[in-house]
């Protein structure tokens, strides 16, 4: 949101003078004449980095996608109630939980009766209201169906983020207990190996190997600890800043498809999000070339991103979607052969639903059985570090009996 200085004239004739605040210029205008007030002198007021963080601070509420999820059901369903569209955001505006996402229905309502087509409106909010939303919308507009399409667009963010929060929560396991397991053998080595050293050191007996490699590794770590974190925090920021450029964020998705076991999964992960999204554009009444210019932005890889390019290209000199993907061999012949299938039979919406359907169902068997095996294969890991240390402890130990009773 930017904030914009004007002067203007009220329904007395009189001057007066003050601050609003609105996406753009065009919308702050219609915001101002919806308050009776004529703008003749209209600016945006340009603060410095800290205003705007001090700013963004004193603003509450954050707009989740949970919180869009919801505002699209709702209207769906007010609309379908019978409803004008502007009473409908009028009702959600004094709804809304969620100030920030109330303040933004509240100007929407405002462009729609000032003029604006509700898909415009949308548009001015590009980081709230995705491509894929507002497209959808201005389809539904134009075929008259802006209820229909809603109540697919909610469907569809639905299933996407159940898929998604279904692979967040399988990794949660693993992920824990990697942390627990790096922090319980760093304190060992900062804290208890020092110890077992000074006791080792007052027996003057000679150490054996294991128990010699896990001393020179607790002083590395106790001696330079700020190297190995300072390490990790810049390995950690550099590749970051790499994967924010083109070619870095290149690379990166290259070599996710190229990993054994993730890379097919993410393959399934993306045939899913293709095929629901070029799905639910097409039942919408989006063209096709529009509906796959969409999904390049929603496949959340460059790689796949680059092919939907190609296959646009073709689609536009006349093939049949199935052919250019099959040839770039991106989705598994499987998805490319029932896509085909449903251009032959004009069913090609409804197919590619039932595609998505399906690999919903086998991306959700993927991770369940990726964790089956990630979990045994934690267990072991730990259990031969767990071994390794007690080994390299004790061991210097019984020696030392031993040779005592000798």
């Amino acid at each position: 949101m930017a904030l914009f200085k004007y002067k203007a004239v009220d329904g007395s004739n009189a001057e007066v003078a003050g601050e609003i605040e609105a996406a753009n210029e065009k919308l702050a205008a219609t915001l101002l004449r919806e308050r009776g007030l004529r703008p003749f002198e209209l600016s945006e007021v340009t603060v410095n980095a800290l205003t705007k963080l001090l700013g963004r601070g004193r603003r509450k509420g954050k707009i989740k996608a949970s919180d869009l999820m919801t505002f699209t059901r709702q209207l769906a369903t007010l609309i379908e109630a019978g409803l004008p569209l502007l009473r409908a955001l009028a009702v959600l505006t004094e709804q809304s939980e969620n100030p920030a996402l109330r303040r933004i229905i509240e100007e929407i309502k405002n462009a729609v009766q000032g003029g604006a087509s509700f898909s415009d409106a949308l548009g001015n909010y590009p980081k709230v209201f995705s491509k894929l939303y507002v497209s959808m919308v201005r389809a539904g507009e134009v075929g008259g169906v802006l209820e229909v399409v809603l109540d697919r667009l909610a469907g569809f963010a639905e299933k996407d983020a159940a898929l998604m929060a279904k692979v967040k929560s399988a990794m949660i396991y693993p992920i824990i207990m990697v942390v627990v397991a790096v922090v319980v053998i760093t304190i060992l080595m900062a804290f208890v190996i020092p110890q077992f050293t000074e006791l080792f050191g007052s027996m003057g007996a000679t150490l054996p190997l294991p128990t010699i490699i896990f001393i020179e590794i607790s002083n590395f770590v106790k001696d330079f600890w700020w190297l190995i974190f300072g390490g990790i925090a810049g390995l950690y920021f550099g590749s970051q800043a790499f994967f924010r450029t083109e070619q870095g964020e290149r690379w990166r998705d290259t070599m996710v498809l190229k990993l054994p076991i993730f890379g097919e999964l993410t393959r399934k992960m993306v045939t899913a999000r293709f095929t629901r999204t070029l799905g639910t554009l097409l039942q919408s009444g989006v063209p096709i070339l529009q509906a796959l210019a969409i999904v390049k932005d929603t496949t959340g890889n460059v790689v796949i991103g680059d092919a939907m390019d190609e296959v646009a290209a073709a689609v536009t000199e006349g093939e049949p979607l199935a052919a250019p993907l099959h040839r770039m061999g991106v989705f598994a012949p499987m998805v490319t052969n029932m896509i085909a299938v449903g251009e032959e039979t004009g069913a090609l919406d409804r197919m590619l639903v039932r595609i998505a359907d399906n690999y919903d169902m086998i991306v959700e068997e993927a991770v369940k059985g990726l964790t089956s095996l990630m979990e045994p294969a934690l267990i072991v890991f730990m259990g031969i570090t767990v071994g390794f240390i007690v080994m390299a402890l004790f061991l210097p130990l019984f020696e030392l009996g031993s040779a005592v009773k000798a």
